[in-house]
């Protein structure tokens, strides 16, 4: 970066006849087309070396791409702030930006990293066997406290990110002193929210349901399709969808027909032809139904 720096100051004084603001946004300009064209370059680069002979490493590169082109306008910004013939209170104004910037950097790589590790963990894992019970049971726990954790990620980055300006710093501090009906209301707000986080961190601890379980919910059969970090997507029979509450499977009973294993169970009526005077033929129950 000290040779875009040199650059900039180059330019800098190349331009010193135009007005400031003018010379001020070019080399702004110029600097983030220097980090985008890194950035493509990079990603060329890594395609070629990459793509062909390690396709996970490839894949895992591809989905930090944002993250990797963010950082590097990022540290452009940074760079060419200083360079950039700017009023003091307008290039004070861009520093805290990138210094919400950052913060959000920092919260988005966390979560990108924390799907890396997900991922590879579940690779061990195959859901196409005939017995998936394990490979549902860590499925689901993954996924499950994987959401969880991009909730709490989010919400510390944006308190993070909103304690860098004092105005909001000193409201929140004086909102959390005064505490009284503000701090109900508050707490009453986020009680839905805070219990379906809790009950999904229970559900994937103690699972009562995993992902492709056959449930009876509602006196509705289906299949667990989908787990979120707020509710759970129930498959039935005839494609419909039900959207149940995460708390609902900790609060009230329902039937879970794969708790134990990944056979299914049921009824079967069996008939027997029989032949009748006159060539009629009927039918006969076997079985209970």
């Amino acid at each position: 970066m000290d040779s875009l720096r040199a650059a900039l100051t180059k330019v800098k004084d190349l331009l010193d006849w135009l007005p400031d603001p003018l010379v001020a946004v070019m080399i702004l300009g110029i600097a983030v087309l220097v980090a985008l064209a890194l950035h493509r370059w990079a990603r060329k680069l890594a395609r070629r070396a990459l793509a062909g002979r390690y396709p996970y490493l490839y894949s895992t590169f591809n989905q930090t791409s944002g993250l990797s082109r963010l950082a590097l306008l990022i540290l452009a910004m940074i760079v060419a702030i200083p360079v950039a013939p700017l009023k003091p209170e307008f290039a004070e104004m861009l520093a805290r930006l990138m210094a919400v910037a950052v913060i959000g950097l920092i919260g988005w790589g966390a979560i990108i990293a924390s799907h890396i590790a997900a991922s590879l963990y579940l690779r061990r894992f195959s859901l196409d066997s005939d017995d998936n019970l394990l490979a549902r049971k860590h499925n689901t726990q993954v996924q499950v406290l994987s959401r969880t954790l991009d909730v709490v990620l989010v919400l510390l980055t944006l308190g993070a990110a909103l304690m860098t300006f004092p105005a909001v710093r000193q409201y929140g501090l004086s909102l959390f002193a005064s505490a009284g009906i503000a701090g109900i209301i508050a707490g009453l707000a986020a009680r839905p929210v805070l219990s379906n986080l809790m009950a999904g961190v229970q559900l994937a601890m103690t699972q009562p349901i995993r992902l492709y379980d056959g449930v009876t919910v509602e006196n509705e059969y289906g299949t667990v399709e989908e787990i979120t970090s707020t509710y759970v997507v129930v498959k039935l029979w005839d494609l419909r969808r039900l959207i149940v509450p995460l708390t609902y499977f900790i609060e009230k009973p329902f039937q879970n027909w794969t708790r134990d294993t990944s056979a299914l169970i049921g009824n079967v009526m069996l008939l027997r032809g029989l032949r009748r005077p006159g060539g009629r033929h009927s039918c006969e129950i076997l079985g209970d139904p």
